[in-house]
């Protein structure tokens, strides 16, 4: 036969039980005045339960910035003429004694069948679950940002197989097809030794031709530690196309070791100048300090306006901005310095052995 416990026992174990909670439990009155503050809630903010019965709940654990809103969103809960409860926590900052902050939720909600109205608040620290959410928002962030950079080396591998294709047609159509046109014409119009000896060095000089577009459009055929040999390949091509003077020096401290990445980077760069930059002349410089391969490409032309370089890769363009991604992307560094009317520099480091996870190349 069970025994209902009578008011009093009742009240002693509610009350037990409000103090074994592992969460902040206070209670309000119908103005926010605080009339309970449990054992968990005495740890949590630093207040002794004597100290804070009568305090408003906000003066007491709201910092000075939140109060506003929070007495706006608090005021809503303590109408004591409505018995719905809500269905949402208030998310805010809360406030220590020793004026520490922390992430918190309170659930508040009346206290049935007591009057003058009472108003319970269910306080948890949401500080792990902020943590939480933080990382989770960092690597959603990083994972967009991962896709959008991959999606911009696509455009730009792209681009660059396209520019690839338009510069080999442009160096076997503009010469070298010309050449062979005029040593065929020569030969069917062959008049005697003179006839096939125009034939024979316009053959000669279309196959010296075709050799160094080769060397400037697949530069690795060239031989280990002779990069001045392949860079002046390169540099060479396109310098007759833009009609300007060149020097290319190489440290031999600094061939053979990066020796793929910087003839990359410098056919782009001279490439540039002879597209764009209307130059008399152009150097590339090639050198080692410790553990990195610097190398420089400067022209004296029309420079680059403000702003372009951010407009164009935005628009997909490769060219200088790019490669200086490029080299940031690999744990290295990159700068252009212009100026409109006097020409370009730009100078870019290449981290040595950074294919082998940063080991140094012997």
């Amino acid at each position: 036969m069970s025994v209902e416990p009578g008011r009093e026992e009742s009240d002693r174990l509610k009350a037990a039980i409000l103090e074994a909670a592992l969460d902040p439990l206070v209670a309000i009155d119908e103005r926010g005045r605080i009339v309970h503050f449990n054992r968990t809630a005495e740890r949590v903010f630093g207040y002794a339960a004597d100290e804070a019965m009568g305090a408003e709940l906000v003066e007491l654990i709201v910092p000075p910035a939140e109060r506003a809103r929070f007495s706006e969103e608090l005021a809503a809960r303590l109408d004591a003429s409505s018995d719905v409860v809500p269905d949402r926590a208030i998310g805010l900052v809360a406030m220590r004694r020793d004026g520490t902050t922390f992430p918190m939720e309170i659930a508040i909600a009346r206290v049935p069948d007591v009057e003058p109205a009472v108003f319970a608040g269910y306080i948890r620290d949401v500080t792990d679950r902020k943590r939480t959410e933080d990382r989770a928002l960092k690597q959603s962030r990083a994972i967009a940002d991962l896709a959008q950079a991959r999606g911009e080396l696509v455009s730009q591998l792209i681009l660059a197989e396209e520019r690839t294709r338009e510069r080999i047609a442009q160096v076997l159509h503009d010469d070298a097809l010309q050449r062979l046109l005029a040593a065929h014409q020569d030969l069917l119009e062959a008049q005697g030794p003179e006839g096939v000896e125009r034939a024979r060095k316009a053959l000669e000089g279309t196959i010296e031709q075709i050799r160094e577009a080769v060397a400037a459009l697949h530069p690795v055929t060239h031989q280990q530690g002779d990069l001045e040999t392949a860079l002046g390949a390169v540099v060479r091509q396109h310098a007759a196309r833009g009609g300007f003077r060149h020097t290319v020096r190489v440290e031999s401290e600094a061939s053979g070791l990066e020796d793929a990445l910087v003839l990359s980077a410098v056919r782009e760069l001279v490439a540039n100048v002879a597209n764009h930059a209307q130059a008399s002349r152009c150097s590339v410089s090639v050198e080692r300090r410790e553990d990195r391969i610097w190398l420089e490409v400067a022209d004296d032309g029309l420079g680059i306006p403000p702003g372009r370089q951010e407009t164009a890769l935005r628009e997909g363009h490769i060219g200088l901005a790019s490669t200086v991604q490029r080299m940031k992307a690999i744990g290295g560094d990159g700068e252009v310095s212009s100026t409109v009317g006097k020409g370009t520099v730009v100078r870019a480091s290449i981290p040595i052995g950074y294919q082998a996870g940063g080991a140094q190349s012997a």
